[in-house]
């Protein structure tokens, strides 16, 4: 009978430790970096130059400790984040793949973290920067988001004007050409170095096939306008996209364009 007693308040105990053991803290950590920070996720959105190097900066908080950040930067094209910055319209993007993902560990309840990032001289466009939290629970804070405006004075600038006469900028979603239609693409390419050439081509997408091109030898000039025309086949279908590549006088070259379904 005691012996019966005694393993019931052992195992009672056993119990109150494990229960003691157990977390309490579900409160996710926060960003409480001041509004007014320029570099911070909470800003409307972040600029920068291509060949520059942007400190990103955050002050984090958790009422029980702190475990890391989490920045993740990738191209806010074709894609929109329920959190943060709504979806661009018409951008024309180069260099991609250029991404960055980097953790940082912080402690305490409070700390003040940054970031160095190195932007490329190959990109220009719209990226998509995002910020997460952990506490020491596990505790995972939502996803903040901005975006980053990126320009670049190196590369050649292509612009799109009109496609098929419409304003690229009235896009809502990606565009649908016809085939056995009339295409026209009215833009221009500049550089201040001076272009070498310049190449505009229709290619469909899963076969890699070029369908339409023309090419330019632009030396020396700083602005190439055009105002194209070329008519689609009708055996074309599916997801094709236009390429738009220049290389200028110093022999810097980009490639950019953008996504259409030909139907």
């Amino acid at each position: 009978m005691n012996f019966h007693r005694s393993t019931v308040l052992n195992l009672a105990a056993v119990a109150l430790v494990l229960a003691s053991c157990q977390t309490t803290d579900l409160d996710p950590p926060t960003l409480c970096t001041p509004e007014n920070t320029a570099t911070s996720v909470l800003a409307d959105e972040i600029e920068a130059n291509a060949g520059s190097t942007l400190i990103l900066t955050e002050r984090l908080c958790d009422n029980e400790g702190l475990s890391e950040v989490r920045w993740d930067i990738h191209n806010a094209s074709d894609h929109a984040h329920e959190a943060g910055a709504e979806e661009e319209g018409f951008v024309l993007h180069s260099g991609t793949a250029w991404e960055v993902l980097e953790i940082v560990s912080a402690s305490g309840t409070e700390a003040d973290v940054s970031l160095a990032v190195e932007v490329p001289l190959t990109v220009r466009g719209v990226w998509d920067i995002v910020v997460s939290i952990v506490d020491t629970e596990g505790n995972v804070s939502s996803d903040h988001v901005t975006q980053l405006h990126l320009e670049n004075d190196h590369l050649p600038a292509f612009s799109v004007a009109l496609v098929n006469g419409v304003d690229p900028n009235t896009w809502e979603g990606e565009p649908v050409w016809v085939a056995g239609s009339e295409v026209t693409l009215q833009g221009a390419v500049t550089d201040a170095d001076g272009l070498d050439t310049v190449t505009l081509a229709l290619v469909e997408e899963a076969s890699e096939t070029t369908l339409w091109e023309v090419s330019w030898a632009a030396v020396g000039e700083n602005v190439l306008a055009f105002n194209e025309a070329f008519t689609l086949s009708g055996e074309v279908s599916g997801e094709c996209h236009v390429e738009m590549r220049a290389t200028d006088a110093l022999g810097n070259d980009v490639e950019t364009g953008f996504h259409v379904e030909v139907e």
